[in-house]
């Protein structure tokens, strides 16, 4: 098990996660870029992602419907979308809140 802020989340359940997020990224915001093209901790926002209020709710938006999951907007900032670990980290709380 590894650690995931407070919840526990088997590495198989996280690895998974940061897959389906990495696809959400490249089909919505990162045309002509691969999932396995963005690293975990990569920047998102020196790839374009979270430029601007558009694409922000677009990302959240899939989120919410790929993760059967309501983002609060008042959470929505430049440091939950800074990268796949970052949103990973989210999803993954609310995951387990869930269950």
């Amino acid at each position: 098990m590894t650690y995931v802020g407070d919840s526990r989340i088997d590495k198989n359940m996280n690895k998974e996660i940061k897959g389906r997020i990495k696809k959400i990224l490249v089909n919505k915001l990162l045309q002509g870029f691969k999932p396995e093209d963005i690293g975990d901790d990569a920047p998102l926002i020196e790839l374009g992602v979270g430029i601007d209020s558009v694409a922000t709710l677009e990302l959240i938006v899939a989120l919410e419907e790929e993760f059967h999951l309501t983002v609060d907007e008042g959470k929505v900032n430049q440091e939950l979308i800074s990268s796949v670990n970052s949103i990973s980290d989210y999803v993954s709380k609310h995951l387990e809140s869930a269950s």
